[in-house]
């Protein structure tokens, strides 16, 4: 079976438009053309329904020094998925953020309480230096440090690492844009005619040059395909187990 590159799916694509092949097209119909498959593209990934498939999953290692707390990572990555390991050490507990550290940080001091005896009792905290040892927790940032010219998700650890640590992660992400003719979208078994292909299709209705009077069906043929990537959200579909089963206690 011949590839499916990024210009074939266009050369198709711009049939809806009239031309034998996109290269037929303006400059700005062409451009509109590779923006539709692209979005297409990228639902395929991050469906509308958030089901992530898990194929749209990617394995990263994080290499951490001593004294480093956070890391960026790749602008590709929306989200780290499941349990984050300590190479050699175990898993990672998650934290809910960088107000949680704080939190982990913090020492009680005292309360305070009115000389009159009325009113509110208020704890006091003493704010502590982060700890160092081996990493137990991790939490994911991305609030803008103030020279962020992008949305950067940052991996932090705490305790602070005394030493050098690497971090096993998968994460789900945006994949890169098709840009060469010769690139090939990477979808399970190649499904690209039957579900990237339609759902860029429905795309192309709202262009201002199509006139074609069959866009409720272009738009059943777009959904259907929406709802074939829902099949596809993993590849194992027996999660049960044959050999740990429930006892009866005491």
């Amino acid at each position: 079976m011949a590839a499916i590159t990024y210009l074939s799916i266009k050369d198709q694509l711009s049939s809806m438009l009239g031309a034998d092949g996109v290269l037929d097209l303006p400059q700005v119909d062409q451009d509109r053309i590779g923006i539709y498959v692209n979005q297409a593209y990228r639902e395929c990934y991050t469906p509308i329904d958030g089901k992530r498939p898990m194929w749209a999953e990617k394995k990263f290692n994080l290499n951490f020094a001593a004294d480093q707390a956070g890391a960026d990572l790749t602008h590709q990555i929306t989200s780290v998925d499941k349990i984050p390991v300590l190479v050699g050490e175990g898993p990672l507990s998650p934290m809910t953020g960088p107000e949680a550290e704080i939190k982990a940080r913090s020492l009680f001091s005292w309360d305070f309480r009115s000389p009159s005896g009325r009113g509110l009792n208020f704890p006091h905290y003493k704010d502590n230096e982060p700890e160092k040892g081996r990493p137990v927790w991790y939490y994911i940032d991305n609030r803008d440090h103030g020279t962020d010219t992008k949305v950067v998700n940052r991996f932090y650890l705490y305790p602070v690492p005394e030493k050098a640590y690497e971090v096993e992660l998968y994460a789900n992400i945006v994949p890169s844009d098709l840009s060469l003719d010769t690139d090939e979208p990477r979808l399970p078994a190649d499904l690209v005619w039957d579900i990237l292909y339609p759902i860029a299709q429905g795309k192309l209705l709202a262009d201002p040059r199509y006139n074609g009077d069959n866009k409720e069906f272009i738009a059943r043929m777009s959904d259907e395909a929406r709802k074939r990537l829902r099949t596809l959200v993993s590849p194992q579909k027996h999660k049960g187990s044959l050999r740990l089963t429930k006892r009866g206690g005491w």
